[in-house]
């Protein structure tokens, strides 16, 4: 047996629930389905051992249905799954054979400014939160955007996205007031899909716990979604961690493939350190007619024999695979 065999992968970013909301279906991982990338059986064959469920952003209602689901869930599968709020209830659930979900937001325009709504959603169960999803405010007559001008959504070179950041503004007088919040409640802050001056002013006003869950390295892949090296270096600087994605969009913008992923993960290893990089597939929020790099759950044994193939010693894989990003929720 590989030394890497017993890994159990925290993903730190999953729409599974949110988009079988969106078609209709059973919100529960236990319903097996190939329409989706991610199901129990998979997710135990692959030793998927706990996850960040995204439970909403901009649709205060259908955050409601998320969380519920995701609720309903660990109590009509109490064998398979447990709601898991800190560290040690993680990793009591992976010794108790659960997989452990941590619920977790993609923006928060659903709270319209109110507080109230981000102390709320902890009491439910959320620990790691966006500011924003992309939305901006700017142009418009009122808006609860967290951003005043919208995230860039596409590749640009160097120098185009050198412009855009010097164009941008970054935060709202709310979002200040809701990182005070989240530092408080001991939430992470999320920058996955932060403008960039949003992410250099988030990493410079917060004293909380900051993420990327889901994005790559800008320099082998220039998508303005990607973290360029000065932002890999920021983020470890304060102690964050990015989980690298497996959509093809921000692996390669020719031809992803499983070299490339382990490319941008050696990458960010050699620019951030082994305490600051872990996994972010993006499972079930790439698009329906797009495959990730990574396929399935299942398959996520692929991944570990390729950074063991490149020189990972088990060790650094432990943390990149759970224990990094589990630093990002309370003890």
């Amino acid at each position: 047996m590989a030394a890497f065999d017993d890994l159990m992968t925290l993903d730190a970013h999953n729409d599974s629930i949110i988009l079988r909301d969106v078609r209709g279906d059973v919100m529960d991982f236990a319903d097996v389905d190939p329409a989706y990338h991610v199901d129990l059986p998979r997710m135990r064959q692959g030793g998927m051992g706990s996850l960040f469920v995204m439970v909403g952003d901009s649709d205060l209602n259908q955050s409601v249905r998320l969380i519920d689901a995701v609720h309903r869930m660990t109590q009509s599968h109490p064998q398979d799954f447990a709601l898991c709020r800190t560290r040690s209830e993680v990793r009591k659930a992976n010794q108790n054979g659960q997989i452990g979900l941590v619920m977790s937001i993609e923006g928060q325009v659903m709270f319209a400014e109110n507080l109230a709504g981000l102390r709320l959603w902890h009491e439910l169960g959320v620990r790691v939160a966006s500011l924003t999803h992309g939305e901006g405010n700017r142009g418009r007559v009122r808006s609860a955007a967290l951003q005043v001008d919208r995230s860039h959504f596409g590749y640009l070179t160097p120098q185009e996205r050198a412009t855009l950041r010097r164009q941008t503004r970054g935060l709202t007088a709310f979002a200040r007031e809701s990182l005070v919040e989240m530092a408080r409640l001991g939430i992470a802050c999320d920058l996955a899909h932060a403008n960039e001056r949003t992410f250099w002013e988030t990493l410079e006003y917060t004293d909380g716990p900051v993420c990327y869950t889901h994005g790559n390295c800008y320099s082998l892949c220039p998508h303005t979604r990607n973290c360029t090296d000065e932002m890999l270096k920021a983020l470890a600087d304060k102690d964050g961690v990015i989980g690298i994605c497996f959509y093809g969009a921000f692996v390669s913008d020719s031809d992803p493939n499983l070299d490339r992923l382990v490319e941008h993960y050696l990458h960010a290893l050699e620019i951030m350190g082994e305490d600051h990089v872990g996994v972010g597939t993006d499972f079930d929020g790439i698009g329906e007619h797009q495959t990730p790099v990574i396929p399935d759950p299942a398959a996520l044994p692929e991944l570990w024999r390729a950074l063991d193939a490149r020189g990972v010693s088990a060790e650094v894989m432990q943390k990149i695979s759970r224990d990094n990003f589990l630093r990002m929720i309370p003890e």
